[in-house]
């Protein structure tokens, strides 16, 4: 019989491979509701996953499988698979959300937009700036799935926004169970109330969550990703809501709302008051490492460095933020940096130590340029005009910079060879959504 430990390790929509399970473990599933179902299933004469909804495209073996979600374990087309029970019943609290924190007007508006929304199980895009305090404005919402005694699933493509969100919702959910999970994860997954994840992990889940909050939606690895897309559709629940939220969305979640698929909020003005950082272009007549550090480029940081001002410094690929790491060591041997990038297996605490000013700055790649939140910086992206840089990503990145009360006149600067189309319309963007928030 399995312990309650390891029942909650099982519970809550979660798919399992039958051929995985031990026959006592299955029987006790089977006993609390589990169903059992084929692994695949056709339509249009085609092959799909049931656990990822991806076609299987036949293979020269004898053994067919799916190779979409083979990352969390093979599926083979005549197994079965085993999707858990999601009536959990969970216990009800005299006081949910913890909170002493003060919406603006703009967020207010918001919230009850959304929870017009939540009353109304219709899906909702929250069309935010960044800084516009998209987290505060979920924490009523939340709140009111919880009264209902209903699960809650908050979602990333980056890890490193779930990692940041986890301790904040802790906090103003203190009495809640909340779990993070992710492929870095080092704790198993058991039920709970609450559930931070990367997309990713939504593929192991069907009709789970009666309210599905998805931040970033138009980051990558999720943009454009019919998979992952997918899964977020089978893993709400059919009475639930998807809250999508955004500074950039894609065209396609804007078109559903064209269509009245989905509804809308809109904040253009951060939850400070003051304008986006619009950001100061500078032309570089030589490559960034012309005479070691270009001397344009050289000047700044040195009077960065000087001033003792943290600074980030975004590159569009590694191998030019390894060189350029190295130029800056020479250069400036006593300045205390590092250096961060998806391959980088000590990002998190690389990030942890720049946020508690342990060091002065901190270079990296695109990885950075969404869902962490700095205080009292300078953010410079170097060679702006690289394809690595899309309009949305320099945007977010700009974001990065003049968040808090006390630093939102923090600097921007892109430095570039030569001016292209990205470079002015995320310049234009920035500056449209400033114009916008005064009027």
């Amino acid at each position: 019989m399995l312990s309650m430990k390891n029942i909650n390790e099982f519970l809550g929509g979660r798919i399992f491979n039958l051929a995985e399970l031990e026959q006592s473990e299955l029987e006790d599933l089977i006993s609390l509701g589990s169903q059992i179902v084929s692994a695949t299933f056709k339509k249009n004469n085609k092959l799909f996953c049931r656990r990822c909804l991806m076609e299987i495209r036949k293979l020269p073996i004898e053994f067919q499988y799916c190779r979409n979600c083979i990352n969390l374990g093979k599926i083979k087309v005549n197994d079965r698979l085993v999707i858990t029970p999601t009536d959990v019943k969970y216990p009800i609290q005299s006081n949910y959300l913890v909170w002493d924190g003060q919406l603006t007007t703009n967020q207010q508006k918001g919230v009850r937009e959304l929870l017009r929304a939540f009353d109304k199980k219709q899906d909702h895009l929250v069309w935010a700036v960044t800084g516009a305090g998209k987290t505060e404005m979920i924490f009523p919402l939340i709140e009111q799935a919880l009264f209902k005694q209903q699960r809650v699933a908050i979602c990333s493509p980056r890890v490193d926004v779930c990692i940041e969100l986890f301790p904040r919702i802790q906090q103003v959910f203190p009495n809640t169970s909340v779990g993070l999970f992710h492929g870095k994860s080092e704790e198993n997954y058991h039920l709970t109330q609450i559930m931070l994840a990367t997309v990713h992990q939504l593929i192991r889940f069907e009709q789970a969550f009666d309210v599905l909050i998805i931040d970033e939606v138009d980051s990558y690895p999720l943009a454009g990703n019919k998979m992952l897309h997918q899964a977020i559709t089978k893993a709400k629940d059919n009475q639930g809501m998807i809250v999508y939220l955004s500074a950039t969305p894609p065209k396609e979640l804007l078109i559903a709302v064209s269509k009245h698929q989905v509804t809308l909020t809109k904040l253009y003005q951060r939850f400070h008051g003051h304008p986006l950082p619009e950001p100061r272009c500078h032309l570089l007549l030589k490559q960034l490492e012309f005479l070691g550090i270009n001397p344009r480029l050289r000047s700044k940081l040195t009077q960065l460095i000087k001033n003792g001002q943290r600074f980030m410094l975004f590159f569009p690929q590694i191998p030019i933020m390894k060189s350029f790491a190295e130029k800056l060591h020479k250069l400036y041997p006593l300045l205390n940096f590092v250096t961060v990038s998806s391959k980088d297996q000590h990002r998190l605490e690389k990030v942890q130590q720049f946020r508690e000013q342990k060091v002065q700055a901190i270079l990296t790649t695109t990885i950075l340029e969404r869902g962490v939140t700095f205080k009292k910086i300078t953010v410079i992206v170097l060679a702006a005009q690289a394809k690595e840089f899309s309009k949305t990503s320099l945007i977010q990145i700009a974001g990065r910079a003049g968040r808090g009360k006390d630093s939102y006149d923090d600097e921007v600067h892109f430095y570039y060879q030569y001016y292209n189309d990205q470079i002015r319309l995320a310049c234009a963007e920035i500056d449209y959504l400033n114009r916008q928030a005064k009027s």
